[in-house]
């Protein structure tokens, strides 16, 4: 090989960086990946089978039979290109390095190449890499050389280390100079190839002591793009090239066995070989091309045994697999167009084509051994099982797991926090489970595969436009429909059900004639998209928006229209200022009405009736008086109260907040914020409303008061969504430069600006009714993130770095007496969590942290704390207790005397304190004593 100076060959684990611990949140775990487009690995472990894939920067191991989740690896630098198993040992490419783990043990990492490692393959004892610049490398995978670089090699390998070392160490003090002289030339030689041809065994750094990989090299012009080995075939492998060629390698001498040209595979264009595998019969692997064409090559006799096109979309090809056993000789062919063709080769015809198999490229495909079970992985985060147990040899989904294909756009806490309800761009609704992950799924939106499959068009065609608003209540969930959501383009609010985890029966469509009167000169607003939607705290009533400032209530049960809110126009007026007929008559109004109240029966009296002018005419003048609808444009915002007496609703056009009684669909009062209303958020307790401006400032407004008591500055771009903390103290929003500000709504002043992730922007988030979790969700990023509160899980007493608890006045003006932006707190850089915690990260989760300790990684915060611990032990129990309680870790402190911390103890310790009257009442005795 020849060594660079940038590279390292072999690197031991680095400790991971530390993240800042100032920060109001840090990183807790991610939900929603399963599979991010590597091609995925089946391996058998006795008799259970289990897939590896790749989920960004970590990779994760399922088993086959339930796609249970058994093992989440440890996290890399950068995102997971290729993956190679072989035992308990798994190899994850991060860019220009490999990553070697045993099990979830992070063992070392292999650097050679210059480029992005592409490709992966084990063979015999040795690894095999193909990068992006065309280099192959063979990495020597024994246990001698893993454990050598793990530090746990055994007594027996260490005694014959010695052995040769001391023999080495007794040639060398007897031998001559001609002998050191032909030593160094043997050396240079053998570094040439990195391997001892008479052994084969891996040579060493001098340096480092670290093995040397084997580089291969390729014919000229070929640039390797994939490998197999072919059965019976002893140190030899395929690899594939961009021109088209296939060449047989001797692994062993690096010798080029034969080169198979394109022209003999019906390759005349020379398309590039994308993938290769081998078939259950000798001497036969299927070629796949970029072009979309499929060839089975006799490698012994350099002929072609068949070939066929997949789908005739001309889309590379980018996996196959063959049966194996008694079933069919079938082959199943993916490509870029996302579809699964199956081919009988005995009949040499096409048996099944599954189109819309993946929405995108289907990486990998595999059938079980000796089973008619198909396992499929693509780009769309997800993998598929399917079952060819039809009667006409189609297959059937039978099992699969599933995240969003595309980033998503919006995230809620579900019920007491244990689920979260998200969608984007891929025009799914999912629902994650934070306690279990085999619990998420997606919500069905009837029957779409069956008719995708009916109508021959992909999944994704017949799927709702992207949502852009949801509501939830969770009291009425096992009833009828409980969430409600608009969609993007669409004059229908859609319900689904939540528990049955399907689209519910009832689409709330506002009545065709609501609107404003053409008499006013105000065109009929019909037809205009849904904007917002929102859900009674009963669970009983929807209420929408739409974009022509229309708002409307639904009964969810029966889907039926339970009236419009309006608001009234401007009073019409005669000559004179009064009613026609009023001026007809010439009576006044007030006496009008005076001669009205004495009748009896009331303005609804026979005489009444009898007689116009005392107040047939007020009634009909109150029929003909016009209304308007709730806002004039765009309804951008929708609150309900915690017991069903107002609604708030927000225009983005006017920038007018309007409360509305809900049961009257009357209007209260209203609020002229003077910007446009871009989102809103209810605390339903202090009867509290925060309302994000296009100017950037947030505004809280009393409800009940009809006044504004706080404005938050400090948004440096506009505000896209924004929650009210469980308590009302804090507001948390995101903003469209991505970053997440807190704001201490009692003091009135900016708490933190955290940027969580350097080049993932927030585009939504929500924090859980405890306040101990918040979920966001990121532009590029298809997974949903968890933070855990550092005020919840910090030690007593540690505050946070600047925080401010100046209580600022009240404020009813955007005047200089509103609180300043100069007093926002500094800002925060937090990156993003990792699929699941891992034991390396102790040290990193210790709150309360210097920023001293937090500037030096190299402090390992888990052990001074321990220390630290010890010492104070010492401290208090003496000389005589110091042997014994040095080793007991302080308890936490109480907050204040007479008050118990349960911080940093078992559950098994405070899980029963909450029903010690339950517990007492139980373990009465049933009878009494018996003297």
């Amino acid at each position: 090989t020849h060594a660079r100076g940038e590279e390292r060959w072999v690197r031991r684990s680095a400790t991971p960086r530390t993240h800042a611990m100032t920060s109001l949140f840090y990183p807790f775990r991610a939900l929603g990946y399963v599979n991010e487009g590597v091609p995925f690995v089946e391996h058998r472990r006795g008799t259970e089978h289990f897939v590896t894939v790749s989920a960004g920067k970590a990779f994760q191991v399922y088993n086959c039979e339930r796609l249970r989740l058994v093992l989440v690896g440890p996290q890399g630098d950068a995102d997971i290109t290729a993956l190679a198993v072989k035992g308990d040992l798994t190899f994850a490419a991060h860019g220009r390095d490999i990553v070697v783990c045993r099990r979830t043990h992070r063992v070392c990492v292999f650097g050679g190449h210059a480029d992005t490692v592409t490709a992966l393959f084990t063979f015999g004892p040795r690894l095999y890499s193909i990068c992006a610049g065309g280099r192959v490398l063979g990495w020597d995978i024994g246990k001698d050389a893993l454990d050598h670089l793990d530090g746990k090699r055994s007594s027996a390998a260490k005694r014959a280390a010695d052995i040769v070392a001391a023999s080495m160490a007794d040639d060398g003090d007897g031998s001559s100079d001609s002998d050191s002289d032909e030593s160094d030339s043997d050396a240079l030689d053998d570094d040439e190839t990195a391997f001892d041809e008479d052994h084969d065994l891996p040579r060493h750094d001098p340096d480092t002591g670290a093995h040397l990989p084997r580089e291969y090299r390729m014919p000229e012009g070929f640039t390797p793009t994939c490998i197999c080995h072919p059965d019976t075939y002893l140190n030899k492998v395929l690899i594939g090239a961009t021109d088209g060629r296939v060449l047989l390698l001797n692994v062993n001498t690096g010798k080029h066995i034969y080169v198979f040209h394109p022209n003999n595979m019906l390759n005349p264009s020379g398309s590039a070989v994308t993938c290769l595998e081998q078939s259950p019969a000798l001497d036969t692997v299927a070629v796949g091309l970029g072009n979309g064409r499929v060839v089975i090559q006799n490698v012994r006799f350099d002929r072609t045994v068949v070939d066929f096109t997949h789908d005739g979309s001309g889309r590379a090809i980018r996996s196959m697999s063959f049966t194996t056993g008694n079933q069919d000789p079938l082959i199943a062919v993916g490509s870029d167009a996302g579809s699964i063709s199956v081919w009988d080769l005995e009949k040499r015809r096409l048996r099944t084509i599954m189109p819309g198999t993946h929405d995108g490229a289907v990486t990998q495909a595999h059938f079980f051994l000796g089973q008619p079970v198909l396992m499929t992985g693509g780009a769309d985060n997800a993998l598929k099982q399917w079952i060819f147990d039809n009667a006409d040899g189609t297959g059937r989904l039978l099992r699969f797991r599933a995240g969003h294909s595309a980033p998503p756009t919006r995230v809620e806490f579900y019920g007491e926090g244990l689920r979260i309800l998200s969608a984007g761009d891929d025009r799914a609704l999912r629902v994650f489970s934070t306690i279990q992950d085999q619990q998420s799924k997606e919500l069905s939106q009837s029957h779409v595969e069956r008719r995708a499959k009916k109508l021959g068009v992909a999944e994704q065609e017949l799927k709702l436009p992207p949502i852009r608003g949801m509501a939830w209540c969770e009291v009425r969930e096992r009833d009828w429909a409980n969430v409600v959501t608009c969609h993007a383009g669409e004059t229908r609010a859609y319900t689904w059900r939540l528990a049955n985890g399907v689209l519910g029966e009832h689409v709330l469509q506002p009545p065709a004639k609501m609107g404003v009167k053409r008499k006013l000169g105000i065109s009929n607003r019909v037809g205009f998209p849904i904007s917002a939607v929102a859900v009674s705290a009963c669970g009983n009533f929807a209420v929408i928006g739409n974009e022509g400032g229309e708002v409307h209530r639904f009964n969810l049960q029966s889907g039926q229209h339970r009236g419009v809110f309006k608001r009234p126009g401007p009073p019409r007026e005669s000559a004179g200022g009064q009613d026609e007929q009023a001026a007809s008559n010439g009576i006044p109004e007030h006496e009008r009405r005076r001669r009205q109240l004495n009748l009896r029966g009331g303005k609804n009296s026979i005489w009444n009736m009898a007689d116009k002018s005392y107040g047939m005419d007020a009634i009909e003048a109150a029929k003909k008086a016009p209304k308007l609808p709730a806002h004039s444009g765009q309804v951008s915002a929708i609150q309900t109260d915690g017991a069903n007496k107002q609604t708030v609703t927000c225009g983005f056009v006017d920038g007018v907040v309007r409360v509305w009684n809900f049961g009257e669909q009357k209007l209260e009062g209203e609020m002229d914020t003077g910007v446009g209303c871009v989102a809103a958020s209810l605390h339903r307790p202090g009867a509290l409303v925060a309302v994000a401006g296009a100017d950037r400032v947030v505004r809280v407004l009393d409800i009940a008061g009809m006044r504004r008591v706080r404005s938050l500055r400090g948004a440096r771009t506009q505000v896209k969504s924004l929650q009210f903390s469980a308590d009302g103290r804090w507001i948390l929003a995101n903003s469209a430069d991505g970053a997440v500000r807190v704001w201490d709504v009692p003091a009135a002043r900016l708490v933190q600006t955290m940027r969580m992730s350097r080049d993932c922007p927030v585009v939504d988030l929500s924090l859980s009714p405890n306040m101990d979790t918040l979920a966001t969700v990121h532009e590029g990023r298809r997974g949903v993130y968890l933070w855990a509160n550092s005020q919840m899980y910090s030690a007593p007493g540690a505050g946070l770095a600047g925080a401010s608890t100046r209580v600022a006045g009240v404020d009813d003006s955007d005047s200089e007496e509103a609180v300043a932006t100069e007093d926002e707190a500094r800002e925060t850089l937090v990156e993003l969590p990792r699929l699941h915690a891992e034991l390396g990260d102790a040290g990193e989760i210790i709150l309360g942290a210097t920023e001293e300790e937090e500037a030096d990684p190299n402090v390992n915060l888990a052990e001074k704390a321990e220390k630290e611990a010890i010492e104070d032990a010492k401290k208090e129990a003496g000389p005589k207790g110091a042997g014994s309680d040095a080793r007991r870790r302080r308890a936490p402190e109480p907050v204040a005397p007479g008050l118990a911390t349960m911080a940093m103890l078992p559950k098994v310790q405070w899980a029963s304190l909450a029903r010690l009257d339950e517990i007492r009442e139980r373990n009465k005795p049933i009878q009494g004593p018996k003297k």
